[in-house]
C-alpha cells in the first residue's frame, strides 16, 4: 500500500507511536527555552523575532533529527521498504506531516507573543519569515535521518543494548550542528540588509530631490525579508530533501538490514525500570571507542555496496 500524507497521519494518530510523544518533549524544550528567554533576557516583545526564532529553531532540529524520519518506527519502516516502497516518498510525506506540526508550534509560539506583549501589529509584516522558520531545520534533519539511521528505542532499553551507543551519541550531537547551521542560515539575509540599506538610501540621495524617507527602507525590507529569506528557506529544504531522497534509495538495503537487526536487539532485551537500566550506562559508555570502530566498519562497507549499485544503475 503506498504511503500518503492523509493515509500516514490517520496512521500515526491511530497506533500512537513512541516518536509522537518524542515530538511533544521537543514542545516542550521550544517553550521551555522561549519562558527562558522572556523572563531572563526580556525581548521587546513588540518587535520579537529573535524571541521566536530561537525556540522555534530548535524544536523544528529537535523534531527534524530526533524522530528520524525513515528510522522512527523501525519495523514499520523495514516492512514498508522491503514492499517495494520508495524510500523518497516516505521521506517526502513525513517531510510534509513535520512541517505543519512545526507550523502549528509557529502559531504557538506567535499567539503567546502576542498575549504577552499585548501587540499583534508585528504579525503581519512577520509572516513570510514564520511560514519558512521551521522548513530548513526539517529539510536539513532529513539527511542525518540517512546519513546516520538511529532506530528510535526506549531508554530503558537503550540504556542496556550493547554496539548502539556509538551511533546514538552521533545522533544526540547532530541537533547542535544543525542548531548552528539553521541559525547561520539566517546571517545571509542580516549581511544583505546592512550592506544594501545603506547603499539604498545613497542612491535615493543622488537621484532624488528629498531626502529618503521612510519608504526606501521599507522597499529594502520587502525585498529581503518576504522574497529573499523565504526562496532562501525552501532552496535549502528543497535540495536537502531530493539529497536525502537519493541516497535513501542509495542506502535502502542497508537500511533494512539494520532495521531488522535493531529489531531482534530490542526483542532480546529485558524489560527493566529505567533506573535498573541506568544502572548499566557506565559500562555502555566505556564501549563506545569499540562501537566506534564498528560503526566505521559498517558505514564503509555501506558506501561500497552504494557505489556498486549506483554503477550498475
Amino acid at each position: 500500500m503506498p504511503v500518503t500524507l492523509l493515509g500516514e497521519l490517520v496512521r500515526v494518530l491511530r497506533t500512537r507511536p513512541d516518536w509522537l510523544y518524542g515530538m511533544l518533549c521537543s514542545w516542550l524544550l521550544g517553550l521551555g527555552t522561549y519562558a527562558f528567554l522572556v523572563v531572563f533576557t526580556p525581548p521587546d516583545l513588540t518587535q520579537p523575532m529573535n524571541a521566536v526564532l530561537i525556540p522555534v529553531i530548535l524544536t523544528a532540529v529537535a523534531d527534524g533529527s530526533l524522530t528520524n524520519q525513515l528510522a522512527a518506527e523501525p519495523r514499520w519502516a523495514a516492512d514498508v521498504l522491503r514492499s517495494g516502497t520508495d524510500p523518497g516518498r516516505i521521506l517526502l510525506v513525513r517531510n510534509i506531516l513535520l512541517v505543519l506540526w512545526e507550523l502549528l508550534f509557529v502559531g504557538v509560539v506567535v499567539a503567546l507573543t502576542v498575549l504577552l506583549g499585548h501587540d499583534a501589529a508585528w504579525v503581519r509584516g512577520a509572516l513570510p519569515q514564520l511560514a519558512v522558520l521551521p522548513v530548513a531545520s526539517v529539510a536539513i534533519g532529513n539527511l542525518a535521518s540517512v546519513l546516520m539511521p538511529c532506530p528510535f528505542m526506549r531508554m530503558n532499553k537503550r540504556f542496556q543494548a550493547v554496539g548502539t551507543w556509538a551511533r546514538w551519541s552521533i545522533y544526540i550531537a547532530i541537533p547542535f550542528a544543525l542548531s548552528s547551521v539553521a541559525a547561520a542560515m539566517w546571517a545571509l539575509p542580516e549581511y544583505l540588509e546592512r550592506r544594501w540599506q545603506p547603499q539604498a538610501v545613497t542612491h535615493a540621495m543622488a537621484i532624488e530631490p528629498y531626502p529618503p524617507t521612510q519608504a526606501h527602507a521599507l522597499r529594502t525590507y520587502v525585498m529581503i525579508w518576504v522574497i529573499i529569506i523565504p526562496l532562501w528557506h525552501l532552496t535549502v529544504w528543497l535540495i536537502s530533501l531530493r539529497l536525502a531522497q537519493t541516497l535513501a534509495r542509495v542506502r535502502r538495503h542497508g537500511m533494512v538490514r539494520l532495521m531488522d537487526k535493531h529489531d531482534q536487539l530490542t526483542a532480546r532485551l529485558p524489560e527493566l525500570s529505567l533506573r535498573a537500566a541506568a544502572r548499566q550506562l557506565p559500562k555502555r559508555i566505556r564501549e563506545i571507542p569499540a562501537d566506534l570502530r564498528g560503526e566505521l566498519s559498517l558505514l564503509g562497507s555501506e558506501l561500497l555496496e552504494a557505489t556498486g549499485t549506483v554503477t550498475r544503475l
